[in-house]
């Protein structure tokens, strides 16, 4: 279980239709139905993948019943709108093409794995996420390759490849509705979907984010971080340590291992007895001064 990262569960409701006669099997795909006492048409089931069919087939519906609007309507343009992220903008004149990342990292100096995520979630509104950055944050990689953008889970930059920015919060927050922590990591960037630890390590950062484009109070902020804390706790379970002949009270070594790179805010490759005793704090399980120093001799294999 230690190697579960996150886990979670979904309830797929699966519709009949209401006027057919046979009710034995109900449909995985989307059923349009006309109620004939109140005349509202209605779309039940479906999924997100075929959104755009099934408002089609809502309005066919709709028009076919009365003919002053089918009159009106013109043919359907659904197949020819382009999807959001699809179309040309100032930075893509030509849209959405195959190289788009590699010119999304020429022009940003920006680490490939982040250039593939943005165009993979935002396609040509790539650009108008890291106009979101604050750039007196933008410093050189440890390779020297390419420009370093705040992430929201630092330690993931070097290990895991979670490329999420920070800048994503603000473009959640001003242009895709984000109003809460779990909107921003459960729902924008999945993260909680991919790392439920590494979600709630970021948090914090993604609360203090919030409440500076939202504007909340101290009160406020604390009340959204208590709340997300609730949601990932329910919805999102993660690795249970393997704690046998662990010498720690409530967890292993390794668990205090995997914030390292959470605490290692000067990224020196070494953390001290507070950070320690930070980490341990973070994961749950607060350390007595004797119970700190056993962790310090045990981490401390060199004894430097």
């Amino acid at each position: 279980r230690r190697d579960v990262t996150s886990a979670w569960y979904g309830i797929r409701p699966l519709c009949g239709d209401p006027n057919a006669k046979d009710q034995s099997s109900a449909s995985r795909d989307h059923v349009v139905s006309h109620h004939p006492t109140n005349g509202i048409t209605f779309v039940s089931g479906g999924k997100w993948t075929t959104w755009r069919e099934m408002a089609e087939d809502g309005v066919e519906q709709v028009i076919q019943r009365h003919p002053e609007l089918k009159k009106k309507a013109g043919p359907s343009i659904s197949l020819e709108t382009p999807l959001l992220g699809t179309g040309k903008t100032d930075l893509f004149p030509e849209g959405y093409h195959e190289n788009l990342a590699v010119n999304l990292s020429q022009k940003y100096d920006l680490a490939f794995d982040v250039a593939q995520h943005l165009v993979r979630n935002y396609g040509t509104r790539a650009g108008q996420v890291l106009e979101m950055v604050d750039q007196d944050t933008v410093k050189g990689s440890r390779s020297g390759l390419y420009k370093h953008y705040r992430r929201l889970y630092e330690g993931a930059a070097a290990t895991t490849g979670y490329p999420y920015l920070e800048a994503e919060v603000r473009y959640a927050v001003n242009h895709e509705y984000a109003v809460s922590p779990a909107d921003v990591l459960a729902r924008r960037t999945r993260l909680a979907f991919l790392n439920s630890t590494a979600a709630r390590l970021c948090l914090p950062r993604v609360v203090e984010i919030m409440a500076e484009c939202l504007g909340w109070s101290p009160e406020r902020a604390l009340l959204e971080h208590e709340q997300a804390e609730q949601l990932l706790a329910r919805d999102f379970a993660g690795p249970v340590p393997n704690k046998e002949g662990a010498l720690l009270r409530s967890a292993c070594t390794a668990d205090v291992k995997d914030v390292f790179d959470h605490i290692d805010v000067e990224q020196k490759g070494t953390l001290t007895k507070a950070g320690i005793a930070k980490a341990a704090a973070e994961l749950g399980f607060p350390l007595s001064q004797a119970e700190l120093q056993k962790a310090v001799s045990e981490m401390d294999t060199d004894k430097n």
